[in-house]
């Protein structure tokens, strides 16, 4: 699984790398974004997945990570 290590970046970075990221590599999801602890770089993330319509979990035995699950169903 591709991912994406958000470790050592500034929180003005972080909107283009996770755009990047994911819209570059959308045929290879499921994706991991990595957040570490912060819980602004989390919330951000999600904000900008949420922007591009994507599903994502966060696993329960790491909330440091992020994984692009694929876009949204409309029902």
């Amino acid at each position: 699984m591709k991912e994406l290590d958000l470790h050592g970046h500034y929180h003005h970075e972080i909107q283009s790398l996770v755009e990047n990221f994911v819209l570059m590599n959308h045929s290879e999801i499921p994706l991991r974004i990595i957040t570490g602890k912060s819980e602004f770089m989390r919330n951000f993330v999600i904000q900008v997945l949420n922007e591009y319509q994507y599903q994502f979990d966060i696993p329960p035995h790491n909330a440091g990570e992020i994984v692009v699950l694929g876009e949204k169903l409309d029902l």
